[in-house]
């Protein structure tokens, strides 16, 4: 495949690094922005869910007219926490890895006192 390549006289030149201007650090650091963005806009959605299941405005009717266990809302919310906490463990784990790409540490900086190492 003829990647990355561009003829100016005829000759075809290789071009050196990303075209324009776009490094695979610059998409990354996108892709991670992006997933944190989708992770918070979920993180809205679920919470209202749960303020709706604990507030028990949800209207459900079975298809037999059986009656519904007393605690199948309450069930609802207790699995819309547990994913609310998955969320919230994903923007973390996201916003740490964004970062360490935006702001790379120091190879200097290794050491647990500060000091460089000789």
């Amino acid at each position: 495949m003829t990647e990355n390549v561009t003829s100016f006289d005829g000759s075809q030149q290789r071009l050196e690094g990303a075209p324009f201007g776009v490094t695979a650090d610059e998409l990354r650091i996108t892709a991670v922005g992006a997933k944190i963005e989708f992770a918070k806009s979920e993180l809205q959605t679920v919470q209202a869910y749960i303020d709706v299941a604990y507030a028990g405005r949800i209207a459900v009717t079975t298809d037999d007219g059986s009656e519904l266990p007393a605690d199948t809302l309450a069930h609802l919310g207790s699995v819309l926490s547990n994913y609310e906490q998955a969320l919230f463990d994903q923007i973390a784990k996201l916003e740490y890895e964004q970062e360490m790409l935006l702001f790379p540490p120091d190879e200097d900086e290794d050491s647990p006192d500060g000091d460089r190492l000789s």
